[in-house]
């Protein structure tokens, strides 16, 4: 029980309170590129937590390593983008031996891969000195936190479009970039971090 609370409580912290797309910018491109067309957002969303929490998972296992726990935060960064790398190529070579997969799934998969969130995690993982089980809740609210940055950006596109009011200059992409400012400041204020650090 107290393994799925640790579970729990990570992914909770991650998806509310540590929001890393609005708090750290981490995949915040993508997110509002996906907020556009929200029809793919569950597949991505998916592959994201995948990739996510198997990186997050096993780097924190090769943390165990003497020899790689000693190792500077530069050497750790390397390794853990060549654990991304591997599991991208497993991945990629499963769905290839499967063999139905569209090329737009696969152009999908290899965006979650190498997404600045998934790319964060390991690296927030040890930094934070989380378990195992917290690495995988951390991965798993990073997920989540995906498909909440999406849902809420994709609202604020729908109203900003609808409002007459706008001026023409801050139309499209300006709106939205003030729109996700806002939605960054107020999950900063929910974590109860400093935005001067």
């Amino acid at each position: 029980m107290n393994i799925f609370l640790n579970l729990f409580s990570a992914a909770l912290y991650v998806m509310l309170f540590q929001n890393l797309i609005f708090n750290g910018g981490y995949g915040l491109s993508e997110a509002v590129r996906m907020s556009a067309k929200p029809r793919q957002l569950l597949p991505m969303a998916v592959f994201i937590t995948v990739f996510s929490t198997l990186t997050s998972a096993i780097c924190v296992l090769v943390d165990f390593i003497p020899f790689i726990k000693n190792l500077n935060e530069v050497v750790h960064a390397l390794i853990y983008v060549g654990i991304l790398l591997l599991i991208y190529i497993i991945i990629m070579i499963a769905v290839n031996i499967y063999g139905k997969v569209q090329p737009a799934t696969k152009r999908r998969i290899g965006i979650a891969a190498f997404n600045t969130l998934v790319l964060a995690m390991p690296l927030i993982n040890y930094r934070s000195a989380f378990t195992v089980v917290e690495s995988i809740g951390a991965g798993l609210g990073a997920g989540l936190a995906y498909i909440i940055a999406v849902l809420l950006i994709n609202n604020g596109l729908k109203k900003l479009d609808s409002n007459t009011k706008i001026p023409k200059c801050f139309k499209g992409t300006p709106a939205i970039f003030i729109y996700t400012g806002i939605l960054s400041l107020a999950f900063t204020g929910i974590s109860g971090t400093s935005v001067f650090i």
